[in-house]
């Protein structure tokens, strides 16, 4: 297996922005610079046009990047009109690939103590406790704190109802609590398709469970 090879952003997240900006500047000068050195050494005529294409060629490249690249970042770090960078924890997803769970689920566990705000290394730590360590207590433990997260997306409030809820009605083996979880999506989405697809998850699994017809619909 080929191992895993961080990018420019793994590596620096933020960072990666201002050293392409620097980068672009640089190219900038080398341009300019290079073209003026041209004219004063007294190139041929004919190969003067070549010498300032290529300087000028230089020079733009290092003015699109930097513009590009410090208006993008400028407008994440400042104005927040674009989407900010997300962590992608790809040194614990390289662990993963590698073999080393454990390690991997270390690694996510300090992240959620020092960062408790943090939603996705929850997920991701969660997916492998039920996955590869069997242990869908943990995952249930994890999941549930996502879902108390006052920062929490429509998006991963859905998914994250559904993976609880898998747990609970398999290893888990409490229907009840996936009762809980399906009602409370009901309410919290309602007129959604996530939420009609969990009424009728919730009518199957009532169906399954023998529970009493005649109980109040959920809302």
């Amino acid at each position: 297996m080929t191992p895993y090879k961080p990018t420019l952003f793994d590596r620096r997240g933020p960072d990666a922005a201002q050293f392409l900006q620097a980068l672009g500047f640089a190219l900038l000068v080398f341009g300019v610079t290079t073209g003026a050195l041209m004219l004063q050494i007294g190139f041929h005529w004919w190969e003067l046009p070549v010498g300032a294409g290529a300087g000028a060629a230089a020079g733009g490249v290092g003015w699109f990047v930097g513009e590009m690249v410090g208006g993008t970042w400028k407008r994440v770090a400042v104005d927040g009109s674009s989407t900010p960078y997300e962590r992608q924890f790809s040194y614990e997803q390289s662990l993963v690939m590698k073999g080393r769970v454990d390690d991997a689920l270390a690694s996510f566990e300090a992240v959620i103590a020092t960062e408790p705000e943090l939603i996705v290394p929850r997920i991701k730590a969660a997916e492998l406790y039920a996955r590869d360590k069997k242990d869908p207590q943990r995952a249930a433990e994890l999941f549930r704190d996502v879902l108390r997260s006052p920062s929490i997306t429509n998006g991963d409030n859905v998914y994250v109802t559904n993976r609880l809820v898998d747990l609970y009605i398999g290893p888990l083996n409490d229907p009840g609590r996936a009762l809980v979880e399906l009602r409370r999506l009901i309410d919290t989405r309602p007129g959604t398709h996530a939420a009609e697809h969990a009424r009728r998850s919730l009518a199957d699994l009532k169906a399954r469970m023998n529970v009493d017809s005649t109980e109040p619909p959920a809302r």
